[in-house]
């Protein structure tokens, strides 16, 4: 299934292309931005394959409900993109207002708008719109200082659209922190809350680690931690360690990794990832 996996794009158009599939060898290509944008005055309006970025915190973004992408994903440093009309909205210097609404691979329609301000001294922003023609979402973000050390989260609620009364909605919420200390070691940490509901399918390991779907699919435990650390040893050698704890099933995630500047935009990197937890009938960890 590797090159299926591959292939498979998720937006409305299809940009994803295996040159060649053979038994040992396999040559994608992939368009993941195309777009056409008009700035008039203080309003913007682009169309077309684009990153919809609303997301405030590092690891888990419950805000970002176009473009959901997984952390694990490191050689992917530009995150995907949707396809998508957004339309933005500048009345001021820190305030902007934005509609946007994209159509999937399956041609559902996901549509939301978002308010983002200047206030006490943090950036936040509200969220509300339609998921996927399934769930009506309310979120809101916020980032800023507390002195030295940076914080940043957000949350979202999820209701079923085709039952007002349902009880069974969703809420997912992060907050993180991050420092950097003089000598230039660089620390940060992530808290993750996840109501989810009671449906006996959490999907696989895979469908978790090669990216969710669905903002609702980030986390398959009601609480998860994540903690990094990065250092430069020298000005071109440098050292990444990550990880997550999710107490649900005693499981862990471990990534060290080193980073070596070879030339100006040419980068080694060597990762290591490691997964640990309890198998359950629903996430065969």
């Amino acid at each position: 299934g590797y090159a299926e996996n591959l292939d498979a794009d998720n937006g409305w158009f299809d940009l994803s292309t295996n040159f060649v599939n053979e038994q040992s060898v396999i040559m994608n290509s992939a368009i993941d931005r195309a777009y056409v944008e008009t700035v008039l005055g203080d309003f913007t309006a682009t169309v077309g394959r684009q990153r919809i970025n609303w997301g405030r915190s590092f690891v888990w973004n419950a805000n970002d409900i176009f473009n959901t992408y997984s952390f694990f994903d490191f050689d992917y440093a530009e995150r995907p993109g949707t396809d998508a009309v957004r339309l933005q909205y500048y009345p001021g210097l820190s305030t902007t207002v934005e509609f946007a609404a994209n159509v999937d691979s399956a041609e559902l329609v996901t549509a939301a708008a978002l308010v983002r301000f200047n206030a006490l001294g943090y950036d936040w922003q509200f969220i509300a719109g339609s998921l996927k023609e399934e769930d009506w979402v309310a979120g809101f973000g916020f980032e800023g200082n507390i002195k030295s050390v940076a914080m940043r989260g957000e949350a979202s609620y999820f209701h079923p659209q085709e039952n007002a009364a349902d009880t069974s909605g969703m809420w997912l919420a992060s907050i993180g922190f991050d420092y950097s200390f003089e000598s230039q070691l660089f620390v940060q940490t992530e808290f993750l809350f996840a109501n989810l509901p009671d449906t006996g399918d959490a999907g696989s390991f895979m469908e978790f680690y090669a990216g969710p779907m669905s903002v609702k699919k980030m986390s398959f435990t009601e609480f998860s931690w994540f903690a990094q650390a990065s250092y430069p040893i020298t000005p071109l050698l440098s050292l990444s360690v990550s990880g997550m704890y999710y107490p649900g099933i005693s499981g862990y995630y471990a990534g060290p990794s080193l980073s070596f500047s070879l030339k100006d935009n040419l980068d080694f990197s060597i990762f290591a990832q490691t997964f640990s937890g309890t198998t359950t009938s629903s996430f065969p960890f």
